[in-house]
């Protein structure tokens, strides 16, 4: 296997006792995500008894309320360090899991998922902050593919448990699981609060360096802020659908068993533990730019594998799913650990936490965007020209970033 041995120790051996606990964390925290989140529309109506309709709006209230508190968490960040507002972040999303697992009312559950996304902006751009300063620049992208790797690894064991304890009709099943969930963030509390390094707290500014900052003058950083648009642009077509048109594509209009969910998105999670170390060791060779070129042709033949899989058998059909996930997933391996060390190169210091929430951004916004195009095209019965869409859709951003490369190709000479 291409993570063998030697390519596992070698990014092990990059890490130091700070990164080291920051990516043990974010791992476990990964297995409680991965028991829970995939399986909260169906607690929510399954064993709450709460509206498919309803289930939904919760879901979107969270990805929202995620998107208008993110730019002030990012200016919190800067002001009074990222280790203070992650360990509160940890708290809040400790307690969340819990009110998840006792949620009666539809108030309660909103409560529940305004605490976990007010809890996930506050961890989110904070522990970026940190693994970007205790790591050195050589190193960040091999480490954000490493951590990358990890907590997909983390997704995966998560699902695998959350099957084991899951029963038909089993509230105190599903309590449980809310039950580890909770208990992975209050270990992560653990794990941060023992950072001891001045890179965890404030940033002191040099002389010759500002004290504050602001979004203002992120934005003013031209490169930023059009890395910025062709993220969203790139998850929204590529990311954005995935968990959400993609299984109703594969079960209502191939006509799928559900069974076939978890072998395609198991397919998705083995290939990127398996060929993380190998995909970090290709992209070492071209500029990050070119990486992020690649990432949108790469996940453009992902969708065209959907695109064919309705002139094939069933059972065919769903090979195809699973072969556009195996390819999607070495785009997933490009442009995880491509995109925020990017980012953080193109930040000052004194606004990283501000840099970091505006790549919070790109998710939660893709988030929304993705889920509601695939929401109306499949309900009006173009499946196939969702399909075509998500395929155009992620190549779009490719001359911005091919925009990008020649300026900074410019400034070089």
């Amino acid at each position: 296997m291409f993570a063998g041995k030697a390519p596992f120790q070698e990014f092990t051996s990059l890490l130091n006792p700070h990164s080291r606990r920051i990516v043990a964390g974010i791992a476990l925290s990964a297995i409680g995500r991965g028991m829970t989140l995939s399986l909260l529309m169906v607690y929510l109506h399954d064993i709450r008894g709460f509206s498919i309709a309803f289930g939904g709006a919760v879901m979107a209230w969270g990805a929202l309320f995620g998107i208008i508190c993110t730019p002030p968490l990012g200016s919190l960040v800067d002001h009074i360090g990222p280790k203070k507002v992650m360990l509160a972040g940890l708290v809040i999303s400790g307690f969340s899991a819990l009110a998840f697992a006792f949620v009666t009312t539809q108030a309660h559950a909103l409560i529940a998922i305004t605490l976990f996304a007010f809890g996930g902006q506050c961890v989110w751009p904070s522990q970026m902050v940190i693994l970007t300063r205790v790591t050195p620049l050589k190193d960040r992208t091999k480490i954000f593919g490493f951590n990358f790797m990890l907590m997909n690894l983390g997704l995966g064991i998560g699902g695998f448990i959350s099957a084991l304890i899951i029963r038909e009709d089993s509230i105190l099943s599903y309590q449980i699981m809310y039950f580890i969930d909770s208990l992975t963030y209050f270990v992560f509390i653990f794990f941060i609060w023992g950072l001891n390094t001045p890179h965890a707290g404030k940033y002191v500014a040099k002389e010759h360096e500002p004290e504050k900052g602001s979004y203002r003058e992120l934005f003013a950083i031209k490169e930023l802020s059009i890395l910025t648009i062709a993220g969203i642009i790139l998850l929204t077509f590529g990311y954005g659908p995935l968990q959400s048109g993609l299984p109703i594509y594969a079960t209502q209009y191939l006509d799928l068993a559900p069974n076939w969910l978890g072998i395609i998105f198991g397919v998705n999670t083995f290939a990127i533990v398996a060929f993380q170390p190998l995909v970090l060791k290709l992209i070492a060779n071209y500029s990050k730019y070119t990486a992020l070129i690649s990432v949108g042709v790469i996940w453009a033949f992902s969708w065209l594998a959907v695109g064919i899989s309705p002139y094939l058998s069933m059972f065919m059909a769903g090979i195809a799913l699973c072969v556009s996930q195996l390819i999607f997933a070495f785009g997933e391996m490009v442009h995880a650990p491509t995109s925020p060390a990017l980012t953080q190169e193109l930040a000052p210091e004194h606004i990283r936490g501000r840099a970091s929430a505006l790549t919070s951004l790109q998710w939660g916004i893709s988030g929304i965007a993705g889920p509601a195009v695939a929401g109306l095209m499949i309900g009006a019965n173009l499946e196939q020209l969702w399909v075509l869409t998500m395929a155009i859709g992620v190549l779009a951003p490719i001359p911005l970033f091919a925009y990008l490369k020649r300026s900074t190709n410019k400034a070089k000479k």
